[in-house]
């Protein structure tokens, strides 16, 4: 029952993640008003190509193959989140920059943010190393006992909560602000997204006292999370598919 739970939620966010991608990709034209959030497009289209990637490297179909060609056992899972932290640092970045918030900005990738980045990074492959991982197994699952293991995706939501806590109240700013009804609506959809990861790191240790039984329950968090964020993404393209005014989009989305 839980893995069908998830193989749907997993479905769903890949046709979330692939439908923004391919919309940025194709896109040819980008309206002026919607260039305050929207510029570069290829920052979107990097975001969607990771986080789907880490989508579908961790379905167990995947997973299998890649790791006959990984080096090291579970290899294929830090790959994995290796993408989905880089998605996540290029999303803040982007959020940072169309919301105006140079704080966050310099945060996320200034000296901090770099040196923040590279130690998520090697902390994820150290416990990866350490952990008794012999047989391959998607989002580490078999091992969630583990206290490496349990480092391992400690870690990963505490960059997580590094990188999206500095746009808790730039967001939150513009979901009361924003001229734009849409405009609104997509920030409180993207900061209801980053509340709800930022309370699955607070809740982490309740996660683990939960047990491997509990896994899929929080991990359903995290998809929800990445499917507010996105459909908040998809506001604002709704906002400028309808040509808003130009002067009010531009207004509406910078927050000094």
């Amino acid at each position: 029952m839980n893995d069908s739970i998830y193989a749907i939620s997993v479905s769903f966010m890949l046709i979330l993640l692939g439908g923004l991608t391919f919309h940025r990709l194709t896109s040819k034209t980008t309206p002026e008003g919607a260039r305050a959030l929207l510029r570069p497009s290829g920052r979107l289209a990097l975001m969607g190509i990771l986080l789907t990637a880490a989508y579908i490297f961790s379905m167990p179909c995947v997973y299998q193959v890649l790791e006959l060609f990984v080096p090291i056992s579970n290899g294929t899972d830090l790959i994995a989140k290796c993408c989905a932290m880089t998605a996540v640092a290029v999303l803040g970045l982007h959020l940072a920059i169309a919301y105006g918030s140079e704080t966050a900005t310099s945060w996320i990738i200034g000296k901090r943010g770099a040196l923040a980045g590279v130690i998520a990074a090697s902390g994820v492959l150290i416990t990866l190393l350490i952990a008794d991982t012999p047989e391959a197994s998607p989002r580490l699952e078999l091992y969630q006992d583990q206290p490496a293991v349990e480092w391992n995706e400690g870690i990963v939501l505490a960059y997580t909560a590094y990188v999206l806590g500095p746009l808790l109240l730039p967001v939150l700013r513009d979901s009361r602000r924003n001229p734009l009804r849409f405009g609104r609506l997509a920030s409180r959809l993207i900061f209801v997204g980053f509340v709800l990861s930022m309370a699955r790191v607070i809740g982490y240790p309740l996660e683990l006292r939960a047990g491997a039984e509990a896994f899929y329950i929080f991990e359903m968090v995290t998809h929800v999370s990445t499917a507010c964020v996105v459909l908040g993404l998809w506001a604002f393209a709704f906002a400028r598919s309808r040509q808003l005014a130009r002067k009010t989009f531009d207004t509406g989305l910078s927050i000094k």
